[in-house]
């Protein structure tokens, strides 16, 4: 009985595995060659909780890593990779609707000034594998996507 219960506490952990949000970034971009100049951000800069709210209203105590990719100049170019991963799979789903409210957002913004984007922004992605939720805006968001889920089959 002893050996269940530590089993099924084991599986039910599901704790975060160690991922590199740069290269996963890396991986998604390789997808498509229609990025234009990016912008990197992660949970490894100093002022990282600062730039997760930007992307997320979601609490930073529930996540372990983060990285944004987004056009240099916004101006223009709706493109953008974000990646939520959680400590918890149990806030996955939370992560997910935070990247949907951001997109939202987005929408928003670029209706006002910059409506050629629209497109780009109604044909995004939002993907998720293993403890990470990804939001993918960009002309080949398809493959974006599927980079996204390679990366964890491999």
């Amino acid at each position: 009985m002893i050996c269940v219960v530590a089993s099924l506490c084991a599986c039910s952990a599901q704790k975060a595995q160690k991922i590199s949000m740069y290269d996963l970034k890396n991986a998604m971009a390789a997808a498509t060659d229609k990025f234009s100049d990016m912008t990197y951000a992660s949970s490894e800069d100093s002022d990282a909780e600062n730039i997760f709210s930007n992307i997320s209203d979601m609490s930073y105590s529930k996540v372990k890593a983060f990285c944004v990719y987004y056009a240099t100049n916004g101006t223009g170019n709706a493109d953008e990779i974000a990646v939520i991963q959680v400590k918890s799979k149990g806030d996955l789903s939370q992560a997910r609707k935070a990247l949907e409210a951001h997109l939202e957002k987005r929408k928003s913004l670029y209706s006002t000034y910059d409506k050629s984007q629209l497109k780009k922004l109604e044909g995004a992605r939002i993907a998720v594998s293993s403890d990470c939720a990804a939001l993918i805006v960009g002309d080949e968001a398809d493959k974006i996507s599927d980079a996204f889920q390679a990366y964890f089959k491999n």
